[in-house]
C-alpha cells in the first residue's frame, strides 16, 4: 500500500534531521493509501472546554450548609424554607401566599443555587495546509493527498437508503520517527470539514503531458473533529505529569515510512 508524504523530499528530512511533521491514518484499511505524513503547519490550536449549568438546592441546600458550618436551622430559617417549598409545589410560580409572606418579613429566601458540572465539550483541531508542488510528481502527490481527505471525509452506501459511518482518523504529531509530546494528543477523529482552494495567489499551472494541468498550489484546510467528550485519564498518566501510554500503537514510532508496498 502506498504512504504519501509531502513534500516529497519529507521522506529524507524525517530519517536525517527529526523534521517535525503530521501523520494521518485511518481507523480502515484502504487500497488507494496507508498513512500520509505531511509538514507541520504553522497556527495550530488546542482549545478544551467544559460545560456548566446551576441548579437550585432549597431546604436540602439550607441543612447542608448548616450541617458544614456547624450552626443548627433557626425557627425563621425554616419558616423562609416553607415559603420556599410553597413556591416548589407551585410548579416555580410564586403564589400570592408566598409573596405575601416575603413582603411581611422582607426577606427573599436564599435559593441556594450552585453550579453543576455537565461535561466536557467535543475537541476541534484545524488545520492548514498550503501545498505547493515543485514538479509534475509532486503535483500528482498533491492531488492524491487532497482526494484522499476528500474521499473519506464522506460515507459509504452499502445499500440503498443506507450510509455507512466514514472512517475515523488518527491524528498524530511526529518529530522524525518519535511522537512529539510537546504538541497535542488528540483521540480518533472524524474529517467533519475540508475546504480546497486552487491558486490563491496566481493562475499558473504544471503541465503534466496529456494529464490536464494541475494548479501550482493548493490551500488545503482540514478540520477533525474528536468521536467522544475526554476525561483526563486521555492525556495524562497517573502522575499527570505526562502523556499516558493506554493506547500503545499511538506512541508507537514511525519505522518505516517508506514508499509504495
Amino acid at each position: 500500500m502506498t504512504i504519501l508524504t509531502f513534500p516529497e523530499g519529507l521522506r529524507k528530512k524525517i530519517a536525517e534531521d527529526d523534521f517535525p511533521h503530521i501523520k494521518f491514518t485511518t481507523s480502515e484499511k484502504f487500497s488507494d493509501f496507508q498513512a500520509i505524513h505531511i509538514f507541520m503547519p504553522q497556527g495550530i490550536a488546542s482549545a478544551d472546554g467544559a460545560t456548566y449549568g446551576s441548579t437550585n438546592l432549597g431546604l436540602l441546600g439550607a441543612v447542608a450548609e448548616g450541617t458544614n458550618t456547624g450552626n443548627e436551622l433557626t425557627g425563621s430559617d425554616i419558616v423562609g424554607q416553607g415559603i420556599q417549598k410553597i413556591k416548589a409545589d407551585a410548579g416555580g410560580m410564586i403564589t400570592a401566599a408566598a409573596v405575601q409572606a416575603e413582603l411581611k418579613r422582607g426577606i427573599v429566601v436564599n435559593p441556594f443555587t450552585t453550579q453543576t458540572f455537565d461535561g466536557t465539550v467535543l475537541r476541534s483541531f484545524a488545520f492548514q495546509f498550503k501545498l505547493v508542488p515543485e514538479s509534475a510528481k509532486e503535483s500528482k502527490l498533491a492531488r492524491q493527498i487532497e482526494n484522499a481527505f476528500r474521499k473519506y471525509l464522506y460515507p459509504d452506501t452499502p445499500s440503498p437508503g443506507q450510509m455507512k459511518y466514514p472512517p475515523r482518523w488518527k491524528v498524530q504529531f511526529f518529530a522524525g520517527d518519535t511522537v512529539n509530546k510537546y504538541m497535542p494528543r488528540m483521540i480518533e477523529s472524524y474529517l467533519i470539514n475540508m475546504t480546497s482552494t486552487y491558486n490563491s495567489a496566481g493562475n499558473s499551472f504544471h503541465a503534466l503531458d496529456g494529464d490536464g494541468a494541475a494548479p501550482v498550489e493548493i490551500d488545503l484546510n482540514l478540520t477533525f473533529q474528536e468521536v467522544r467528550a475526554i476525561t483526563r485519564d486521555d492525556l495524562y498518566d497517573d502522575n499527570g505529569l505526562g502523556y499516558t501510554n493506554r493506547d500503545p500503537e499511538t506512541f508507537k514510532g514511525v519505522t518505516d515510512i517508506g514508499g509504495e508496498g
